[in-house]
């Protein structure tokens, strides 16, 4: 990300926050194509956790509204890692051929789930509303956000000053 440190965190995450949400859904679609490998779909959901991690973190800038368009981020995130678990306990299977078949099936099924999810959260316009939500200024509710966030003093207490 090419944050510009003379702006606020609004006006950096509303400039940057949506090519991050335009190169997340182009992963995505290309993870999604049906012709991926264990590895890239892995490295697929190394992408979603990062793309999960960073909307958390400026998740205050934004409020509720962006923690609500997160589940089916985190859930992405979760079925690509149970692809990526059973991925690697099939390679610890190699000799028993009953279980490697039953893994074979929860490994089809979750990979059908991963295709269902991602064709649901990159539904028609789904990306357009993406950008839209992540380069409007969020609406005010009272709470700390931007540069006020950021001046916010972090207060001590005995777990963070013992040591």
């Amino acid at each position: 990300m090419n944050w510009k440190p003379l702006h606020s965190a609004i006006e950096n995450a509303n400039h940057v926050l949506p090519k991050l949400a335009e190169k997340y859904f182009k992963a995505g679609r290309k993870a999604s194509d049906g012709k991926r490998s264990p590895k890239q779909l892995h490295d697929f959901r190394i992408e979603t956790k990062s793309f999960r991690y960073t909307l958390e973190l400026v998740g205050p800038v934004y409020g509720a509204r962006l923690e609500r368009e997160l589940e089916p981020v985190r859930d992405l995130q979760r079925v690509l890692g149970k692809l990526h678990d059973y991925y690697i306990i099939a390679g610890m299977l190699a000799d028993d051929h009953s279980l490697k078949a039953k893994l074979e099936r929860r490994t089809k099924k979750k990979l059908k789930e991963f295709h269902e999810q991602w064709a649901k959260f990159d539904s028609k316009g789904e990306l357009k509303r993406w950008k839209t939500l992540l380069a409007s200024p969020p609406r005010k509710t009272g709470r700390r956000t931007g540069a006020k966030l950021a001046a916010k003093p972090i207060k001590s207490t005995p777990s963070t000053t013992a040591a």
